[in-house]
């Protein structure tokens, strides 16, 4: 069933919206506080585990309670919630005779822009979303979401899957945008979902941002073009899939994910941007306050603690920002730029605030340890011990942080002020999504496996 309507304009503003009822849903879980990791980056988007100990040894051969095949592609990173196990995933098909991605806009605002790495729109893809059993690897569900060609192309190394699914116990919430946002039950039936009715376009890059939940909300970002196609944030009743507000944009395309924060008193939905990071009222999408974007790309997604956002950006050597930010309410115009750091930020690789410090990695892996109240640096140019590609974001617990290369090594960096790599884990495929640390496990989504890591 195709889900793209094809159309030149946006139909009063909104997405197309389809409803689908069901008497029988599963009651919510309420599970221990270990056993969720129930967003991209875990609880509140922090990429904490919630146990001072995981395991933190393993190879492709030891310590694995289970390894389960994952058809297709996708970046997504898994979600757990109890004893299941969220991802997504995208199956390239046949090639589509004179499909053609949307015509982009580029730097000069001229259009005919076309990246050297985009492809994969004359093809048919099949996307899936799945759930998995946590304790054994079984699939519990699988379910068919969009089967033909994509709107718009994607990076050789990105996926049509690379968004991360959210949940709240009762439903479970997958975006892969262009292609919709679908709302299912935890048993897997299809409650309602919402499409673009144009399509989301990022210069031919792909997806990437994720959903997050608020209150009785569901919430995406969708940046597009260079803002000249109507980027937007907009928030879903979670339950029916209507759309509740909407907040025009201007930014350029952007793929980080929003995060909410508690600031004085009151949470505040923190979007990233090149040209401004923006806080919003998550109830009602009212501007709350704007401060310098990242200039480059927002890809990293946000940090928050010791009472400041931090904002990143990476693509290009002239392009490196880390951007603390005082949020709240407050008097007067002056900056809320409180330091500003212009080094070791990664192309994709979220950095990771833990405890009194600011983690960046670079696509390298080449590890800088800033203080996150001051932005002094406490140490940089820490090094894994092999040659290595990083797109995975790292994730911490205990006294530990978790750097998951593209080669599929785990390096375990010592948390603190003192470069150490205390060992090297490898599996034997690549991997290019995040860790997941729930049920006292680790999870790992691999380019053709998920991986269950036990003691």
């Amino acid at each position: 069933m195709a889900y793209y309507l094809r159309m030149r304009f946006r139909t009063a503003g909104t997405l197309a919206a389809l409803v689908l009822f069901s008497l029988s849903v599963r009651p919510a879980v309420t599970p221990a506080a270990d056993d969720n990791w129930p967003q991209w980056r875990g609880p509140g988007g922090l990429a904490v585990g919630s146990l001072a100990d995981y395991p933190d040894t393993w190879s492709a051969t030891e310590h694995i309670a289970w390894k389960t095949p994952i058809p297709g592609r996708g970046h997504s990173s898994p979600v757990v919630l109890g004893d299941r196990i969220y991802l997504t995933t995208s199956i390239e098909g046949a090639v589509v005779p004179g499909h053609k991605p949307p015509i982009h806009i580029g730097w000069d605002m001229k259009p005919g822009y076309l990246h050297p790495d985009s492809m994969g729109s004359d093809h048919a893809h099949t996307l899936k979303t799945m759930a998995i059993d946590a304790r054994s690897g079984k699939v519990v569900w699988e379910r068919t979401v969009y089967d033909g060609p994509m709107y718009d192309d994607r990076h050789r190394k990105n996926t049509y899957a690379s968004p991360t699914a959210v949940t709240d116990g009762s439903m479970v919430y997958f975006f892969f945008e262009s292609a919709g946002l679908f709302a299912f039950d935890v048993d897997g039936t299809l409650k309602w979902k919402v499409v673009d009715p144009i399509g989301i376009a990022k210069a031919g890059l792909g997806p990437g941002t994720s959903p997050v939940l608020f209150e009785n909300l569901v919430i995406i970002q969708c940046d597009q073009g260079m803002g000249e196609r109507g980027s937007y944030i907009a928030a879903y009743d979670k339950r029916t899939g209507k759309e509740v507000w909407r907040a025009d944009r201007t930014n350029r395309r952007s793929w980080a994910t929003p995060l909410l924060i508690n600031a004085n008193g009151r949470t505040e939905l923190v979007a990233s941007g090149a040209e401004a990071v923006i806080a919003y009222d998550p109830r009602t999408g009212k501007e709350l306050w704007k401060s310098d974007g990242t200039k480059g790309h927002p890809i990293p997604s946000s940090a928050f603690g010791h009472g400041l956002v931090y904002a990143f950006a990476g693509n290009a050597e002239n392009s490196k920002m880390v951007l603390a930010i005082q949020p709240g309410a407050r008097a007067g115009t002056e900056s809320r730029v409180k330091w500003r750091y212009t080094r070791g930020t990664a192309y994709v690789a979220s950095p990771i605030l833990y405890g009194d410090y600011l983690y960046l990695l670079t696509d390298s892996g080449i590890t800088t340890c800033l203080d996150a109240r001051t932005g002094e640096v406490k140490y940089q140019g820490g090094r894994v011990p092999v040659p290595a590609s990083f797109t995975a974001s790292p994730v911490a617990f205990g006294d530990k942080i978790f750097l998951t290369s593209e080669e599929g090594d785990t390096f375990v960096l010592r948390a603190g002020p003192t470069h150490e790599i205390i060992r090297t884990n490898s599996l034997d495929e690549p991997v290019l999504a995040s860790p997941a640390l729930a049920n006292g496990m680790v999870y790992i989504r691999g380019d053709k496996h998920l991986y269950a890591i036990k003691r």
